[in-house]
C-alpha cells in the first residue's frame, strides 16, 4: 500500500488514534486539576474542623488567645462554623471528586484505545480500521466531553508535550522549563517574523 492511496476507513482510523491521544492528555491535565482543587478544599474543610475542636476543649482563656483580635470567641466558634458548613456545600456542589474520578476513567480508556491500534496503524486492514473506528464511537459517546473553554489551552499542552518529547528523545538532560521558554519564544515571536522569498 505504499504507493497506493489509504483507505478513507484507515485514514479515519489514524485521525482517531491521534484525536484519542490529544485527548488523553487533556483528561490526564483535568484529572489532576480537579484533584488538586479536590484536595484542596477537602484540607481547608479538615483544618477548620480540626480548630473548631480545638477552640471546644481549650480553656476559655487559651481560646481567647486562639480567636483574632477584637473577635469573642464565641463569635469566632460560629464563624468557623459557617465557613466549614459553607465549604462542605461548596463541596457537594462542585463534585470536583467525581470529576476527577470521571476524567480519570475518560483518560484510561483513551490509552487503551490508543496502545491497542497504534502499533497496527502501518498495515492495518480495512476491516481492522473499521473494527476500530466502531471501539472510537462508542469510546466518544460514552465519555464526558472537554469542556469547550478550556479545549484550546489544553490542545496546545498535548502539542507541548509532544514538541518537548521529541527533544528530550535527542538532549534528555535538557532543562524542561528553558525549553519551554523557548518553545514559547519560537512560536510566539520567531514565528512573526516574515519569512524570506
Amino acid at each position: 500500500m505504499s504507493n497506493q492511496t489509504k483507505a478513507p476507513e484507515i485514514e479515519a482510523l489514524e485521525r482517531a488514534v491521534r484525536v484519542s491521544d490529544q485527548s488523553c492528555t487533556a483528561y490526564a491535565i483535568l484529572r489532576d486539576r480537579y484533584r488538586r482543587f479536590s484536595t484542596a478544599l477537602d484540607l481547608m474543610i479538615l483544618v477548620l474542623s480540626a480548630w473548631l475542636t480545638a477552640m471546644v476543649f481549650v480553656q476559655p482563656e487559651i481560646g481567647i488567645q486562639l480567636s483574632p483580635r477584637g473577635v469573642s470567641k464565641d463569635l469566632w466558634i460560629g464563624l468557623l462554623s459557617i465557613a466549614a458548613f459553607c465549604l462542605s456545600l461548596v463541596q457537594l456542589q462542585v463534585n470536583w471528586k467525581g470529576r476527577a474520578i470521571s476524567y480519570q476513567l475518560a483518560a484510561t480508556a483513551l490509552s487503551g484505545f490508543v496502545k491497542e491500534f497504534r502499533p497496527i496503524l502501518g498495515a492495518a486492514t480495512v476491516t481492522q480500521a473499521q473494527v476500530g473506528l466502531a471501539r472510537y464511537q462508542v469510546l466518544s459517546d460514552s465519555l464526558e466531553p472537554i469542556p469547550d473553554s478550556k479545549f484550546l489551552a489544553l490542545k496546545q499542552a498535548h502539542a507541548v508535550k509532544v514538541e518537548m518529547s521529541k527533544h528530550l528523545d535527542q538532549y534528555p538532560g535538557a532543562s524542561l522549563s528553558l525549553l519551554r521558554f523557548r518553545l514559547w519564544w519560537r512560536d510566539t515571536w520567531q514565528s512573526k517574523k516574515p519569512s524570506a522569498k
